[in-house]
């Protein structure tokens, strides 16, 4: 073998390696550098809703380090089982693009898988997606459909939400007496936001 075609081989192998680097650390941005182990008992072992709520410490930083790559490992394993927060934990970090390139269609998606299971905070969200138009043709009329949804399973951030629409019109003729109903309910279970209207 001559010294131009080992060269040649030894420059091809190296580029071959500076790819499999370059995926090798995609990888680990996207799922985190220290990754799960196989050996991981809390990953392997444990029920849907330990899972969840692993992957929210990670998400959140609670008694350990940050890592959305452990925290996704977590989540994806726990949606897996049939969790509803899990699937709407994958949305948001989709719709805010943490640890994973920002994708308003994936988050939607998740966001729909959990609003199946009569997920509140999930159907809230689609709610603003579509009243905002984010990663959907905006539609005021499915807005308010999802904010029904989450407020009948009584959450307070959707009733207050809904409230808003009713009070401006906004896909809806106004209806300041449902508005205040709804803020009433809100306000009863401690949204600020929503006592405050009703002060004003």
């Amino acid at each position: 073998m001559n010294i131009k075609s080992l060269l040649m081989k030894i420059r091809h192998f190296t580029i071959g390696m500076l790819c499999f680097l370059c995926v090798s650390c995609a990888s680990q941005m996207y799922y985190g550098s220290s990754g799960i182990s196989s050996r991981d008992d809390a990953y392997i072992g444990s029920s849907a809703e330990d899972l969840y709520k692993t992957g929210e410490r990670y998400a959140k930083g609670i008694g350990t380090q940050r890592n959305y790559g452990k925290a996704l490992a977590y989540y994806n394993r726990s949606a897996s089982m049939g969790n509803s927060d899990a699937m709407y934990s994958l949305g948001l970090r989709y719709f805010l693009g943490q640890g994973v390139p920002q994708d308003y269609n994936e988050a939607r998606a998740w966001f729909e898988k959990s609003a199946e299971k009569n997920n509140p905070y999930a159907e809230n969200q689609l709610g603003f997606m579509y009243n905002s138009g984010k990663g959907v043709a905006q539609d005021y009329g499915k807005g308010i459909y999802w904010y029904q949804r989450a407020a009948d399973h009584g959450l307070a951030s959707a009733q207050y939400n809904l409230g808003l629409m009713y009070l401006n019109g906004i896909g809806t003729p106004v209806n300041k007496q449902k508005a205040m109903s709804l803020f009433r309910q809100a306000s009863d279970r401690g949204f600020l936001p929503a006592s405050r209207e009703l002060r004003t």
